[in-house]
Protein backbone atom coordinates (compact mmCIF):
# COMPACT_ATOMS: atom_id res chain seq x y z
CA UNK A 1 0.00 0.00 0.00
CA UNK A 2 1.28 3.24 -0.76
CA UNK A 3 1.48 5.85 1.83
CA UNK A 4 0.62 9.37 1.14
CA UNK A 5 2.01 12.54 2.61
CA UNK A 6 0.89 15.37 3.82
CA UNK A 7 1.00 18.43 5.70
CA UNK A 8 -1.20 20.53 8.03
CA UNK A 9 -1.75 24.28 8.17
CA UNK A 10 -3.18 25.30 11.57
CA UNK A 11 -2.32 24.22 15.12
CA UNK A 12 -5.50 25.02 16.68
CA UNK A 13 -8.19 22.88 17.85
CA UNK A 14 -9.24 21.51 14.66
CA UNK A 15 -5.44 20.60 12.92
CA UNK A 16 -4.72 19.22 16.37
CA UNK A 17 -7.23 16.84 16.61
CA UNK A 18 -6.69 16.05 12.59
CA UNK A 19 -2.57 15.71 13.48
CA UNK A 20 -3.32 13.92 16.41
CA UNK A 21 -5.75 11.05 14.52
CA UNK A 22 -4.08 10.63 11.48
CA UNK A 23 -0.52 10.01 13.42
CA UNK A 24 -2.03 7.06 15.29
CA UNK A 25 -5.24 5.43 13.40
CA UNK A 26 -3.84 6.61 9.72
CA UNK A 27 -0.10 6.26 10.41
CA UNK A 28 0.08 3.34 7.44
CA UNK A 29 -1.37 5.42 4.69
CA UNK A 30 -0.26 8.62 5.97
CA UNK A 31 2.62 10.20 6.95
CA UNK A 32 2.56 13.92 7.92
CA UNK A 33 5.95 15.36 6.95
CA UNK A 34 4.70 18.71 9.25
CA UNK A 35 2.62 21.73 10.80
CA UNK A 36 2.83 24.96 9.62
CA UNK A 37 0.97 27.64 12.23
CA UNK A 38 1.19 31.37 12.55
CA UNK A 39 2.71 30.76 15.72
CA UNK A 40 5.79 29.07 15.63
CA UNK A 41 5.78 27.90 18.96
CA UNK A 42 1.96 26.37 18.46
CA UNK A 43 3.04 24.32 15.22
CA UNK A 44 6.58 23.46 17.77
CA UNK A 45 3.99 21.84 20.20
CA UNK A 46 2.02 19.89 18.11
CA UNK A 47 4.88 18.68 15.60
CA UNK A 48 6.74 17.32 19.14
CA UNK A 49 3.29 15.87 20.37
CA UNK A 50 2.56 14.03 16.63
CA UNK A 51 6.50 13.50 15.66
CA UNK A 52 6.82 15.63 12.80
CA UNK A 53 8.67 19.02 11.23
CA UNK A 54 7.39 22.26 12.43
CA UNK A 55 7.58 24.49 9.30
CA UNK A 56 8.31 28.54 9.19
CA UNK A 57 6.92 29.17 5.85
CA UNK A 58 4.89 27.61 3.20
CA UNK A 59 8.12 27.75 0.68
CA UNK A 60 9.63 24.54 3.37
CA UNK A 61 6.24 22.63 2.68
CA UNK A 62 5.88 22.56 -0.97
CA UNK A 63 10.00 21.73 -1.10
CA UNK A 64 8.93 18.29 0.66
CA UNK A 65 7.06 17.84 -2.44
CA UNK A 66 3.34 16.47 0.11
CA UNK A 67 0.64 14.60 -1.66
CA UNK A 68 -1.91 16.55 0.36
CA UNK A 69 -1.95 19.81 2.27
CA UNK A 70 -4.74 20.20 5.26
CA UNK A 71 -5.86 23.63 5.75
CA UNK A 72 -7.19 24.62 9.16
CA UNK A 73 -6.39 27.50 9.40
CA UNK A 74 -9.17 30.55 8.16
CA UNK A 75 -10.56 31.69 5.17
CA UNK A 76 -8.04 34.65 4.55
CA UNK A 77 -5.35 31.96 5.08
CA UNK A 78 -6.71 29.71 2.50
CA UNK A 79 -7.31 33.01 0.18
CA UNK A 80 -3.52 33.33 0.91
CA UNK A 81 -1.90 30.17 0.52
CA UNK A 82 -4.55 28.25 -1.57
CA UNK A 83 -3.10 28.86 -5.24
CA UNK A 84 0.29 28.68 -4.46
CA UNK A 85 -0.40 25.16 -3.12
CA UNK A 86 -2.05 24.13 -5.96
CA UNK A 87 0.23 25.24 -9.02
CA UNK A 88 3.17 23.27 -7.19
CA UNK A 89 0.69 20.36 -7.89
CA UNK A 90 -0.39 19.61 -4.54
CA UNK A 91 -3.69 18.63 -3.43
CA UNK A 92 -6.07 20.96 -0.90
CA UNK A 93 -8.17 19.75 1.60
CA UNK A 94 -9.44 23.47 3.43
CA UNK A 95 -12.03 23.27 5.80
CA UNK A 96 -11.90 27.35 5.47
CA UNK A 97 -14.06 26.99 2.69
CA UNK A 98 -15.76 30.08 3.47
CA UNK A 99 -12.89 31.64 0.96
CA UNK A 100 -14.56 29.95 -1.72
CA UNK A 101 -17.47 32.35 -1.76
CA UNK A 102 -15.56 35.02 -3.34
CA UNK A 103 -16.31 34.09 -7.47
CA UNK A 104 -13.39 35.07 -8.59
CA UNK A 105 -11.05 33.29 -5.62
CA UNK A 106 -13.29 29.75 -6.89
CA UNK A 107 -12.34 30.41 -10.03
CA UNK A 108 -9.16 30.98 -10.07
CA UNK A 109 -8.45 27.96 -7.78
CA UNK A 110 -10.34 25.45 -10.30
CA UNK A 111 -8.68 26.97 -13.42
CA UNK A 112 -5.24 26.28 -10.76
CA UNK A 113 -6.01 22.69 -10.05
CA UNK A 114 -6.90 21.95 -13.60
CA UNK A 115 -3.60 23.15 -14.87
CA UNK A 116 -1.65 21.41 -12.24
CA UNK A 117 -3.08 18.17 -12.25
CA UNK A 118 -4.13 18.26 -8.68
CA UNK A 119 -7.74 18.68 -6.95
CA UNK A 120 -9.25 20.53 -3.73
CA UNK A 121 -11.49 18.13 -1.76
CA UNK A 122 -14.01 19.57 -0.08
CA UNK A 123 -14.81 18.21 3.04
CA UNK A 124 -18.08 17.85 4.88
CA UNK A 125 -16.87 20.13 7.84
CA UNK A 126 -19.58 20.37 10.48
CA UNK A 127 -23.06 19.11 8.44
CA UNK A 128 -23.59 16.39 5.65
CA UNK A 129 -25.99 15.07 3.46
CA UNK A 130 -24.20 16.66 0.33
CA UNK A 131 -24.69 13.37 -1.48
CA UNK A 132 -28.47 13.27 -1.32
CA UNK A 133 -28.33 17.28 -1.98
CA UNK A 134 -26.11 17.06 -4.98
CA UNK A 135 -28.38 14.30 -6.52
CA UNK A 136 -31.29 16.43 -5.83
CA UNK A 137 -30.51 18.83 -7.61
CA UNK A 138 -29.11 17.07 -10.28
CA UNK A 139 -33.08 16.01 -10.53
CA UNK A 140 -34.75 19.85 -10.91
CA UNK A 141 -33.59 23.14 -9.62
CA UNK A 142 -34.43 23.16 -5.83
CA UNK A 143 -34.85 26.27 -3.27
CA UNK A 144 -32.33 25.38 -0.37
CA UNK A 145 -31.89 27.42 2.95
CA UNK A 146 -29.44 27.02 5.89
CA UNK A 147 -30.57 27.70 9.52
CA UNK A 148 -27.81 27.88 12.12
CA UNK A 149 -28.33 28.24 16.11
CA UNK A 150 -25.38 29.00 18.06
CA UNK A 151 -24.88 30.28 21.60
CA UNK A 152 -23.87 34.09 22.10
CA UNK A 153 -20.26 32.99 23.03
CA UNK A 154 -19.99 31.19 19.49
CA UNK A 155 -21.42 34.11 17.62
CA UNK A 156 -19.78 37.19 19.63
CA UNK A 157 -16.36 38.87 17.63
CA UNK A 158 -17.93 38.57 14.22
CA UNK A 159 -17.35 41.68 12.56
CA UNK A 160 -21.02 41.46 11.56
CA UNK A 161 -21.94 42.58 15.34
CA UNK A 162 -19.66 45.55 15.43
CA UNK A 163 -17.86 44.95 18.80
CA UNK A 164 -21.94 44.33 20.10
CA UNK A 165 -22.55 41.68 22.65
CA UNK A 166 -25.33 39.22 22.13
CA UNK A 167 -27.71 39.23 25.08
CA UNK A 168 -26.87 36.06 27.45
CA UNK A 169 -31.39 36.22 28.03
CA UNK A 170 -32.76 36.97 24.77
CA UNK A 171 -32.69 34.43 21.75
CA UNK A 172 -33.12 35.95 18.26
CA UNK A 173 -32.27 35.94 14.58
CA UNK A 174 -28.86 37.93 14.21
CA UNK A 175 -28.48 37.21 10.31
CA UNK A 176 -30.82 36.58 7.55
CA UNK A 177 -29.15 36.71 3.97
CA UNK A 178 -26.99 34.86 1.11
CA UNK A 179 -24.20 32.43 2.23
CA UNK A 180 -21.97 35.30 -0.01
CA UNK A 181 -23.31 37.83 2.48
CA UNK A 182 -23.15 35.74 5.46
CA UNK A 183 -19.50 34.47 5.32
CA UNK A 184 -18.28 38.35 4.71
CA UNK A 185 -19.66 39.13 8.32
CA UNK A 186 -19.26 35.53 10.09
CA UNK A 187 -16.06 34.42 9.16
CA UNK A 188 -15.47 31.88 11.55
CA UNK A 189 -18.79 30.79 11.63
CA UNK A 190 -20.94 29.65 8.27
CA UNK A 191 -18.16 27.57 5.92
CA UNK A 192 -21.19 25.21 6.97
CA UNK A 193 -23.27 27.35 4.67
CA UNK A 194 -20.60 27.82 1.89
CA UNK A 195 -20.42 24.48 1.23
CA UNK A 196 -23.79 23.38 1.18
CA UNK A 197 -24.28 26.52 -1.20
CA UNK A 198 -21.32 24.98 -3.50
CA UNK A 199 -22.99 21.79 -3.34
CA UNK A 200 -26.26 22.81 -4.22
CA UNK A 201 -27.20 26.26 -5.96
CA UNK A 202 -24.14 28.65 -5.48
CA UNK A 203 -23.54 31.06 -2.84
CA UNK A 204 -25.64 34.13 -3.96
CA UNK A 205 -29.37 31.97 -3.99
CA UNK A 206 -29.23 29.95 -0.62
CA UNK A 207 -30.92 31.28 1.98
CA UNK A 208 -28.93 31.87 5.20
CA UNK A 209 -30.20 32.42 8.70
CA UNK A 210 -28.37 32.72 11.79
CA UNK A 211 -29.94 32.73 15.28
CA UNK A 212 -28.15 33.14 18.87
CA UNK A 213 -29.93 31.14 21.45
CA UNK A 214 -28.57 31.56 25.23
CA UNK A 215 -27.99 28.49 27.15
CA UNK A 216 -27.36 26.85 23.86
CA UNK A 217 -24.85 23.96 24.72
CA UNK A 218 -25.16 23.03 21.15
CA UNK A 219 -24.26 24.17 17.80
CA UNK A 220 -27.68 23.56 15.22
CA UNK A 221 -27.63 23.59 11.04
CA UNK A 222 -30.66 22.56 9.69
CA UNK A 223 -30.58 22.26 5.73
CA UNK A 224 -33.70 22.51 3.99
CA UNK A 225 -34.16 21.71 0.17
CA UNK A 226 -37.32 21.76 -1.81
CA UNK A 227 -38.03 21.28 -4.91
CA UNK A 228 -41.51 20.05 -6.56
CA UNK A 229 -40.14 16.34 -6.87
CA UNK A 230 -38.05 16.00 -3.86
CA UNK A 231 -37.44 17.57 -0.26
CA UNK A 232 -34.38 17.24 2.02
CA UNK A 233 -33.77 17.68 5.31
CA UNK A 234 -30.99 17.40 7.51
CA UNK A 235 -30.27 18.30 10.68
CA UNK A 236 -26.70 18.12 12.96
CA UNK A 237 -26.39 18.84 16.58
CA UNK A 238 -23.13 18.85 17.11
CA UNK A 239 -21.32 20.14 20.92
CA UNK A 240 -18.32 23.31 19.68
CA UNK A 241 -14.92 22.13 20.61
CA UNK A 242 -13.64 22.57 24.06
CA UNK A 243 -10.37 24.74 22.06
CA UNK A 244 -12.56 26.84 19.83
CA UNK A 245 -16.21 27.12 20.69
CA UNK A 246 -16.74 28.80 17.14
CA UNK A 247 -15.99 25.10 15.85
CA UNK A 248 -17.22 21.94 15.76
CA UNK A 249 -14.81 18.87 16.57
CA UNK A 250 -17.23 17.18 13.52
CA UNK A 251 -15.05 19.70 11.05
CA UNK A 252 -12.22 17.80 11.84
CA UNK A 253 -13.32 13.96 11.78
CA UNK A 254 -14.53 14.79 8.39
CA UNK A 255 -10.97 15.55 7.07
CA UNK A 256 -10.51 12.20 8.93
CA UNK A 257 -13.31 10.59 7.10
CA UNK A 258 -11.87 12.18 3.76
CA UNK A 259 -8.44 10.85 4.23
CA UNK A 260 -9.80 7.79 5.02
CA UNK A 261 -12.13 7.60 1.50
CA UNK A 262 -9.39 8.60 -0.61
CA UNK A 263 -7.69 5.44 0.18
CA UNK A 264 -10.15 3.04 0.58
CA UNK A 265 -10.36 0.14 -1.63
CA UNK A 266 -14.48 0.78 -1.70
CA UNK A 267 -14.90 4.19 -1.96
CA UNK A 268 -17.99 6.67 -1.79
Amino acid sequence: MKQYKIAIIGSGALGSIIGKVVSGDLSEEYEILGVLSGRIENAVKLAHEIGCKAYKTLNEIIDDKPDYIIEAASPEVFKNIGIKILENGISLIPLSVGALADKEYYNNVKAAALENNCRVYIPSGAVGGFDVLRGAMLMEDAEVSITTKKSPGSLNGAPFLKGRKLSKEKAEEIFSGSAMEAIEHFPENVNVAVATAIATTGVENIKVSIHSIPGLESNEHEINLTGKIIKVNVTIETTPSDDNPKSSTLAAYSVISLLKNIVSPITF
